[in-house]
């Protein structure tokens, strides 16, 4: 269900937030890291969830994804392998104006992840529409143009 959408760039605070990742596998793995690394307060509900998930020290759950789980969440990211469970998760986001990602599109979703970069100067953020091999990519391009650590 791909729509033509543009998204607005726009850099937002996580401390504290509370965020739900419905998925337990190495995309979700990399997004929890990423929420955890801006400070979120992430739930993971997924009936399988990799050891690694569970060795970060936050609240997990092994079971399949209710509709209630998304009540009172800042962003919830879909990111199982099933499409169509993903965009379910997505309208029910959308309906209850609740930020969603969604791994198995590149539009349908209302907030995407990027490639990012920090430093003590700079916070820069790259997005190549949904195309995170691109976004790294040309991320690493900007690292080696600004002659920056990573």
């Amino acid at each position: 269900m791909e729509s033509k959408k543009t998204f607005f760039p726009l850099f937002v605070d996580l401390t504290g937030k509370e965020c739900l990742v419905v998925g337990g596998g190495n995309i979700a793995l990399r997004k929890i890291k990423s929420l955890i690394d801006y400070g979120a307060k992430v739930l993971v509900v997924s009936l399988h969830i990799l050891p690694e998930i569970m060795e970060l020290g936050l609240e997990f759950e092994k079971r399949g994804f209710h509709v209630s789980d998304i009540d009172n969440k800042f962003l919830v990211v879909a990111a199982t392998d099933d499409e169509n469970l993903n965009e379910m998760i997505v309208d029910l986001c959308e309906t209850n104006n609740v930020l969603v990602n969604n791994i198995t599109s590149k539009v349908y979703m209302s907030a995407r992840f990027t490639a990012h970069i920090d430093t003590n100067e700079y916070q820069i953020a790259v997005s190549a529409k949904g195309n995170p091999r691109e976004s790294i990519k040309l991320k690493k391009e900007i690292i080696e143009f600004l002659k920056l650590k990573k």
